[in-house]
């Protein structure tokens, strides 16, 4: 199954097509290091661990992580995002191909060529494997590049 990411800052907007209908589904970003208590809240408990390191989404903590910066693409965060984006989409966790984006000053250099530098960080970071506590994850075999917000500058790379 391929499904497309656009994964920025605040929020993961997701699509894909169920047979022929196109399914969209937003995610927030919100994230703190550690586990909160399981059952609490009324939309479950995600408690991740990645790298060895823990993780919760939680979306009313002061304490969740900064994600409006640049270098937000290539962190925890972001693969966390995803994830949680994936795994709240209503799909049941599969291998998947996944196309996600990088903001056009990652994706392209000050001469207007493809950062394959950046393409390639990314692409590491969101191949990172995550998982989910007494629960299963979907497994990312592939993953494309694309560049974010393409139509609003295409004009002035032109």
């Amino acid at each position: 199954m391929k499904l497309y990411c656009d994964d920025g800052s605040t929020n993961v907007k997701l699509a894909w097509f169920d047979k022929q209908t196109l399914q969209t589904k937003l995610s927030t970003n919100s994230f703190k290091k550690g586990w909160k208590i399981e059952g609490l809240g009324g939309k479950g408990t995600f408690n991740y661990e990645l790298d060895g390191q823990k993780f919760t989404y939680d979306e009313v903590s002061e304490q969740a992580i900064r994600t409006t910066h640049i270098e937000y693409q290539y962190t925890d965060a972001n693969v966390l995002a995803i994830h949680h984006a994936l795994l709240s989409s209503g799909l049941e966790p599969q291998d998947i191909e996944l196309v996600v984006t990088l903001p056009i000053s990652e994706f392209y250099t000050a001469d207007c060529q493809k950062n394959e530098l950046n393409i390639q960080r990314k692409i590491e970071n969101v191949l990172r494997p995550v998982k989910l506590n007494k629960g299963i994850t979907f497994t990312i075999k592939g993953v494309e590049v694309m560049p974010e917000s393409l139509p609003a500058v295409l004009t002035q790379l032109v």
